[in-house]
């Protein structure tokens, strides 16, 4: 009796311990939507860096790793999220989840918002001082690089002499009888991303009254919406999509890199750029290896390597020529419209203004569809 007592006490045991050892990591495992990549520190640990980033994690892989060699003691920790989770768990801070020690998004109006809500921590330096005034804001977030919003066409679908150079070139594509580009042309949803909402409010603005015709045109050519900018340009790869409106440099160049048949518009008649910016969080557990962190991206060092590697237009000015990795980009070009950071990119976040944002944009691209909602 002895045994078998001790024997369905050790299986209790057994299944206890196997209910704890399933149950823990579910509890930690991250949401779906979170991809965390940890960067081993090279010798015996001496210190903890984690980063939440809204780029996809090859983009920033050369950087991490390059600071690891000036600090191989440094494990680095970097979660890859959408920029509304960014700024959903900075805002919201919960004992339950890893506290970051910096945030790096392209969603320049939510990270703004942090800054102003009193979530960012202040930081001075050389390096950071070295960027031009409209590229820093309080001395709470930095402009660490540009994205150009850029066209992109699948050279097997679409002859080079008919890819438009311009949004009116373009408008006159979407106009011809032959519906080259019906069905075939994507772009995000910006009722789905706040990136994808934040580039179409800042296009909205630079358009003025051409806005309205422009989305009016896509959606007679029956544009297909995406939620995601990768999945837009995985199809755009395959052959799926024939052209692409609206969408970052650096994850087209990473395709073209990989072989896809791609190339890049860079638009003619006034080329967006959008800021990748970082700030410190108030209660970064780690603010030191943040700030050593940042600075590393700021220097000459780390922006040659976020040109090269991550396909950014640089934020300082004082880089040679060599660090463009774009063709035929002229940082000098009166096309270029690069927002100064501030108070400005708070304008669309009202909740009001946001609903009737949402509303006239899908009245243009789907007038009968907005018309026979309303009935």
């Amino acid at each position: 009796m002895k045994l078998l007592r001790y024997a369905l006490a050790a299986a209790l045991f057994l299944v206890a311990s196997l209910g704890a050892v399933y149950l823990g990591p579910a509890r930690a495992r991250p949401p779906q939507n979170e991809r965390i990549t940890v960067f081993e520190s090279r010798i015996a640990r001496q210190g903890r860096l984690v980063l939440y980033g809204s780029a996809n994690v090859g983009l920033v892989r050369a950087l991490i790793v390059d600071y690891q060699r000036i600090h191989p003691g440094v494990e680095v920790r970097y979660s890859h999220l959408d920029t509304k989770d960014i700024y959903q768990r900075s805002a919201r801070s919960s004992a339950a989840q890893e506290r970051p020690d910096l945030l790096l998004s392209s969603s320049t109006d939510l990270q703004i918002k942090l800054v102003n809500d009193g979530f960012a921590r202040p930081y001075r330096s050389p390096q950071n001082q070295a960027l031009p005034a409209a590229a820093r804001w309080r001395d709470e977030i930095f402009a660490y690089g540009y994205e150009p919003v850029v066209m992109v066409y699948n050279t097997t679908r679409l002859a080079p002499q008919r890819v438009p150079q311009t949004r009116e070139q373009l408008q006159k594509l979407l106009h011809d009888p032959g519906n080259p580009l019906r069905g075939r042309i994507g772009l995000q949803d910006p009722r789905d991303s706040a990136v994808a909402y934040f580039i179409a409010t800042q296009e909205t603005k630079l358009l003025g009254n051409d806005a309205g015709p422009m989305l009016t045109a896509l959606g007679e050519n029956r544009a297909q919406l995406f939620k995601r900018m990768d999945t837009l340009l995985d199809q755009l790869s395959s052959g799926e999509m024939s052209f692409a409106y609206g969408v970052f440099g650096s994850y087209a160049l990473q395709r073209i890199e990989r072989g896809a048949s791609l190339r890049i518009v860079l638009p003619r008649d006034h080329l967006l750029l959008v800021a990748r910016t970082a700030l410190i969080p108030l209660e970064a557990p780690n603010p030191g290896e943040a700030q050593r962190f940042l600075d590393h991206m700021l220097s000459a060092r780390g922006q040659s390597i976020l040109a090269s590697e991550a396909k950014l237009i640089p934020a300082r000015t004082d880089l040679p020529a060599n660090a463009q990795v774009y063709g035929g980009f002229d940082p000098r070009s009166a096309s270029l419209r690069r927002s100064p950071l501030g108070l400005g990119f708070l304008v669309y976040l009202d909740e009001v203004k946001r609903r009737r944002f949402l509303e006239r944009w899908r009245e243009y691209l789907t007038p009968a569809e907005s018309a026979a909602a309303q009935r």
